[in-house]
């Protein structure tokens, strides 16, 4: 059984380590994403920050916040899944992304006028996203 100091390192660091915010970026970054959301940003229900590098790092440290708990989430429920490796992981990220982004999802659509088009968008990247933090965490327990 692992001390609960080596524990809270093991956060610390395979949550310093996820590639999330690097996959985020990538994920919505693209010229594919852009051309959906071209115009989108600029309606009332989409939040209009002043300065882009206040923005990056008030969003990287949000997100940071997210792999922490998807890392202990992950180092907490993993063994339970009897299914070993990547599918195992793979399963457990599923899951895990729909807790994380449906209710996201939900709320913003039944309360805001979020744009339909941002919504998908929010919810396929937020998927993409969870499951490679979740993919990371698998590779770096296998080494």
């Amino acid at each position: 059984m692992r001390s609960s100091g080596s524990l809270y390192l093991q956060v610390l660091l395979w949550g310093t380590l996820a590639v999330h915010f690097v996959v985020i970026a990538a994920l919505y970054a693209n010229p594919i994403v852009d051309g959906l959301s071209r115009g989108l940003e600029q309606g009332p229900a989409v939040k209009q920050w002043p300065s882009k590098p206040k923005y990056f790092l008030t969003q990287f440290l949000g997100t940071q916040v997210e792999v922490y708990l998807l890392t202990v989430a992950f180092l907490w429920l993993r063994p339970s899944i009897a299914l070993p490796g990547y599918p195992g992981a793979i399963l457990l990220g599923v899951l895990l992304a729909a807790i994380r982004v449906y209710p996201r999802f939900w709320n913003m659509w039944i309360q805001t006028t979020y744009p339909n088009r941002l919504l998908v968008i929010e919810v396929i990247n937020g998927t993409l996203g969870t499951l490679s933090i979740i993919v990371f965490l698998e590779a770096a327990a296998m080494r």
